[in-house]
């Protein structure tokens, strides 16, 4: 009978964040907004290869939404906590929508050139920058604590199947249509989004602080800066986001191609299996966490996950066969979903509500901030004749080492409940 009784409860509340209104405007501005900017940033890249050709300069484009996020996700945060989260993302959302049709306009003027997508590039990067912090911050503000790893997780699982099956939509949109389809339905998605948004109401929970940040914002970011750092807990997590994204994510995100053509011998068709598996085992991932919904030993799950995902980099350094390899990387990628979504849930549940978007932001510019650098040392290693599988395993043995080293040296996360 305790069992059945259990059950019911678990079930009732999965089903409880659906009931709640502002949680469902907020994921229906994701689901809006995650497969928009899918849409568009396919569109762009089979723009700039297929139409302009001009594949080398691809590269431009990246840099270019890439470093503005770095450089004002910091300032994201911090505004992120002195004003209403919603209206920044609706703002976001909306200039978003804005530059995707100014983009559909210089098309049918028929000027558009490798430094349009370079210009439209930096200010989706800044957007992001604002976007991110809020819409991070934004969601504890909605739920209860309780709630936030299941309301997680199905945040994740909207946006990775939006990068599963975006890309699919985007090709189909331009094969039977055109570019200008494309990008006018990115528009079209993000004006939804942005209503989704604004249609959101927060009322103030019990016990959260009045204390208002200071009015300088580089005392406010200051303020965000010294909140980690006298918390062990975030400091690890912290350390945690720049060994994955310095050692796993650069000669993964490097490496997979020149793995596909030198180790395994395979063709572009082996390269998209390989990614559409890693994406698939980071939405398996995501279902898992949404069911368990975890509440305990979130910090011990955190810890095996990471120490799994070096384990399987490891072994997926060893393989040579196509159907090894498609398994171990499904298997990674399901390590990144356990390992980002109780993190997330986490942090959104001890932080200090005023602090939220401060945290948020600083964990994402370590993230982001360290993926260059990850592939110009992968870049560099590589030049020296370094085959690809020896860079793979060195990174995966260095996030094993560090995840062992944080189980017996970090009790703060190891216990966390």
């Amino acid at each position: 009978m305790e069992a059945v009784v259990e059950t019911r409860t678990q079930g009732e509340e999965s089903t409880a964040i659906w009931k709640n209104r502002n949680f469902l405007w907020l994921w229906i501005a994701e689901l809006c907004s995650s497969f928009g900017l899918s849409i568009f940033m396919f569109s762009q890249s089979w723009y700039v290869v297929e139409v302009m050709n001009l594949q080398a300069s691809l590269g431009l484009v990246f840099i270019a939404s890439s470093i503005p996020r770095v450089v004002f996700m910091i300032l994201g945060g911090a505004v992120a906590d002195r004003f209403n989260k919603n209206v920044i993302m609706f703002l976001s959302d909306i200039l978003r929508a804005i530059v995707a049709l100014a983009l559909v306009v210089w098309l049918l003027l028929g000027d558009v050139s490798i430094w349009s997508f370079v210009m439209f590039a930096l200010v989706f990067g800044v957007l992001d920058a604002f976007f991110w912090p809020a819409n991070s911050g934004l969601l504890p503000s909605l739920i209860d604590k309780q709630q936030l790893t299941r309301a997680n997780s199905v945040i994740q699982m909207t946006s990775q199947s939006s990068f599963i099956i975006g890309p699919m939509l985007a090709g189909a949109i331009i094969a039977l249509g055109s570019y200008v389809l494309a990008f006018s339905i990115t528009a079209v998605l993000l004006v939804i989004a942005s209503i989704a948004v604004f249609l959101i109401r927060i009322k103030k929970k019990e016990g959260t602080s009045e204390k208002q940040s200071p009015s300088n914002l580089l005392s406010s970011i200051k303020e965000g800066i010294d909140y980690v750092k006298q918390s062990a807990f975030l400091c690890s997590l912290l350390l945690f986001a720049i060994f994955i994204n310095l050692f796993m994510v650069g000669p993964l995100q490097m490496g997979l191609p020149l793995f596909v053509k030198n180790v395994i011998g395979g063709n572009s068709l082996d390269f998209s299996y390989l990614e559409g598996s890693f994406a698939g085992g980071m939405l398996v991932g995501s279902i898992l966490i949404g069911i368990l919904n975890i509440q305990r030993k979130r910090g011990l799950v955190v810890i095996y996950a990471v120490l799994g995902s070096g384990l399987f980099f490891a072994l997926f350094s060893f393989t040579d066969v196509l159907w090894q390899s498609l398994v171990l990387i499904a298997l990674l990628g399901s390590t990144f979903s356990v390992i980002n979504i109780p993190i997330i849930a986490a942090i959104q549940s001890v932080v200090k509500q005023e602090m939220i978007g401060r945290v948020m932001s600083l964990l994402s510019m370590a993230s982001l901030g360290l993926v260059p650098v990850s592939f110009a040392i992968t870049s560099g290693v590589l030049s020296f004749g370094v085959d690809i599988t020896s860079v793979m395993l060195t990174g995966a043995t260095l996030i094993i080492i560090f995840a062992i080293v944080v189980f017996m040296k970090v009790p703060g996360l190891r216990n966390f409940e």
